[in-house]
């Protein structure tokens, strides 16, 4: 049975997503072969999955060997070669061909008791699958958190409505038109991820002794095990009517790609990574919160209401937001409810960081009004020989007070920019004098 290294290369790649070289069960770290009808299979299981990679082969040979799956790796330093599986008098082997040059490989066979795969009865719910199928899932994967202690979330959720992904910060809904009606949520698909088929597959999903079962077939990928247990978040409930989202921000492809680029110069700041976009006449500015220095201006189109607070959001995720194709950002003035992007595979949803911008472009509007203020109470003050209606003075006592309390407001952001500016200032000195301290040490160990 022979198979081009290439494509040996490409299967042991996916299938070694699900190989747990230090485990000391020998099950979880063997491949199964399996030669029949020109074709080989290779299957290896994992604790609640199992992944079977079926390649067209030569040769009618039909063999059935469990072996370690670090050994068949050893074949594949080279993928531009052929490799030949074969039988012999005294074992299993595989010969390698690559530039005429032929190395055989003994394949030591495991004596394990392989496990059948989980059959589907009869009444299981099949629902074809899209070919763009696992570059949607290769979308949602990044909002996955495998750490997440609540396990619902560890997986990728497939519903009628399409494919649902979370971590509690933000969320993505990708549309699908299937007949899916069961819901389900795989465990994080890293061996499809890894293979990437796109062409047409099929999934199938049913319960046995209340443990929800799937399998997913893709190309020559069939990929089962059990659904991530529990009840998926109500994620559904979290996306705010278009009628709340009064505002929109939207860019040309042209804008993207540049602020993808400035955001990659922005440095990290922990533990918002908070980036503003604050609406100005002609289009937005963007400036990181924590570096107001920096700042990109682009001629964006705003439409709908002017926006109260300014919108930040993360890093991360707004950067994450324009690769996958995201160029509009409806959110509500204000920022109270998430923000929604659209433009690519579905909806992207984010909630803003509620923070102290601080960038003020209105503030020297703001120091014109309170010019403007002192000379209404100077002129006040020249005509207060006059009667005066106590109405009239009670409003503009009023008046006087709140233009003293925007004051204070203005003043104290000021104050509180300029305390978090001193902070880093002098985290930087405290990091320089370590630094200088640990030089200082080693050239002492060096003499």
């Amino acid at each position: 049975m022979k198979i081009t290294g290439k494509k040996l290369a490409e299967a042991l790649s996916a299938l070694g997503k699900l190989i747990t070289r230090t485990s000391p069960v020998e099950l979880h770290q063997a491949v199964l072969l399996e030669a029949r009808d020109g074709q080989l299979s290779l299957r290896t299981v994992a604790q609640d999955e199992s992944l079977t990679v079926t390649i067209p082969a030569e040769g009618a040979v039909d063999f059935r060997h469990a072996v370690h799956y670090a050994k068949l790796r050893e074949l594949t330093r080279n993928p531009a070669g052929t490799v030949t599986f074969m039988e012999l008098n005294d074992g299993f082997a595989a010969q390698l061909e690559c530039r005429r040059k032929i190395v055989t490989h003994a394949l030591p066979v495991l004596n394990i008791n392989w496990p059948e795969a989980e059959a589907a009865p009869a009444e299981a719910e099949t629902a074809a699958l899209p070919e763009n199928f696992t570059a949607l899932l290769s979308e949602a994967a990044p909002l996955v958190n495998r750490n997440e202690a609540r396990h619902q979330l560890r997986g990728i959720h497939l519903c009628p409505e399409g494919i649902a992904a979370t971590d509690g910060k933000q969320l993505l809904h990708l549309p699908l038109d299937w007949t899916l009606k069961s819901p389900v949520t795989l465990p994080f698909p890293l061996a499809l991820l890894t293979a990437k088929p796109e062409v047409p597959g099929t999934l199938t999903v049913w319960k046995l002794k209340d443990i929800q079962f799937f399998k997913i077939e893709v190309g020559g990928f069939l990929w089962s095990g059990k659904a991530v247990s529990g009840s998926y978040p109500e994620w559904r409930k979290v996306i705010p009517e278009a009628s709340a989202l009064n505002y929109a921000i939207a860019f040309t492809s042209e804008q993207a790609a540049q602020l993808t680029g400035f955001l990659k110069t922005v440095p990290d700041h922990e533990p918002f990574h908070a980036i503003e976009l604050n609406v100005v006449p002609g289009g937005i500015t963007v400036i990181p919160n924590n570096f107001p220095d920096m700042e990109l201006r682009l001629e964006a189109t705003v439409i709908g209401a002017l926006p109260r607070v300014v919108l930040a959001l993360n890093k991360y995720i707004l950067l994450r937001m324009l690769q996958q194709g995201y160029t509009k950002f409806r959110a509500h003035s204000d920022g109270r409810i998430p923000v929604i992007a659209e433009g690519g595979s579905g909806r992207y949803l984010a909630m803003p960081i509620h923070i102290l911008p601080k960038h003020q472009p209105e503030k020297e509007t703001s120091e014109m009004e309170n010019i403007k203020r002192i000379e209404h109470t100077e002129t006040a003050a020249v005509e207060a020989a006059e009667p005066v209606n106590p109405m009239e003075e009670l409003n503009h006592s009023i008046e006087d007070l709140r233009g003293k309390l925007r004051t204070l407001l203005d003043e104290s952001a000021l104050l509180a920019r300029k305390v978090k500016e001193a902070v880093l200032q002098q985290k930087q000195r405290e990091r320089e004098f370590v630094q200088a301290k640990r030089a200082i040490e080693r050239i002492r160990m060096a003499i």
